[in-house]
């Protein structure tokens, strides 16, 4: 074909490319002053943080500790929580549950409502509260373990601990409890170790024991969850130390070795609303 011929063809082609050329460079153009203005949808994306503004108010009130004869732990998250429980301990379906949890290692925690505090320190809230009760027995040999004993004098005894959970939620804006739900039952089972602490589902096994001073006592980790051993150790020279295992997955373990007379109380961080929580007696 003739350049003559091919001439409006080019010219028509150089014409298009022109125009887009001009396409694209107004939109650099206007890319680059919205990148510089930071309009662009992904640079808002980027930023966008719905608590960017907001921090979660959490005071971890203690209700109540446990006492000789009633081994009833009680904690709320906050002040408003807190409430949740003052409306939820009144319910005739709550006290029928705290009667059948008497002689259990029981931890009632008031996880709902959080509460959230704006930069100008106004609290905002849902009106829905939540309290968790769980009840925890143990048994040695199929007798019920009250009592903290020695490793020594358990150790070769088939143990048993058994765990229910109930759920209690609350309207709090109309004062009341509005319903009551309760999870099937955890079993866990093991013949028991010298200075060997199991943790299960939620569950560790013994729960409160007796060692020696100088012993290391081991948590071996048999469920699916991670758990970690958290608390403070207050030997009776006065001092107060600080434990914390970190997390430890199935099949993992964690040991300290406990110098001194003292008493160990501990938890596992996530799942202490569940009552996973244990006491080490350090003895002579």
């Amino acid at each position: 074909m003739a350049y003559n011929e091919l001439a409006p063809i080019f010219g028509s082609v150089k014409k298009e490319l022109l125009m887009m050329a001009g396409v694209v460079a107004v939109f650099i153009v206007g890319g680059v002053a919205l990148m510089s203005s930071g309009l662009l949808p992904e640079q808002n994306a980027r930023n966008f943080n719905a608590l960017s503004n907001m921090t979660l108010k959490t005071d971890n009130i203690v209700i109540k500790e446990p006492s000789k004869g009633d081994n009833t732990y009680i904690y709320a998250i906050n002040e408003v929580a807190k409430q949740a429980w003052e409306i939820a301990e009144k319910d005739s379906g709550v006290q029928d549950i705290l009667a059948q949890t008497k002689g259990s290692a029981v931890t009632i925690a008031a996880v709902q409502p959080t509460v959230f505090a704006d930069p100008s320190g106004k609290l905002t809230r849902s009106g829905a509260g939540q309290v968790i009760i769980t009840a925890n027995r143990q048994f040695v040999e199929g007798s019920p373990y009250m009592d903290a004993e020695s490793f020594v004098d358990i150790a070769g005894k088939q143990a048993q601990s058994r765990q229910q959970i109930w759920n209690v939620f609350i309207d709090m804006d109309n004062n009341k409890v509005i319903s009551i739900s309760n999870e099937n039952e955890r079993v866990m089972s093991n013949i028991l170790r010298k200075d060997v602490i199991f943790g299960g589902m939620n569950m560790y096994m013994p729960d409160t024991v007796v060692t020696q001073a100088g012993s290391t006592v081991k948590w071996i980790n048999e469920s699916n969850l991670p758990h970690n051993v958290v608390g403070t150790y207050k030997t009776e020279s006065g001092q107060t130390i600080k434990i914390d295992s970190g997390f430890f997955n199935n099949n993992e373990s964690f040991q300290y070795k406990f110098a001194q007379k003292g008493i160990f109380n501990y938890h596992c961080t996530i799942h202490a609303e569940e009552g996973m929580k244990g006491t080490i007696i350090v003895g002579p």
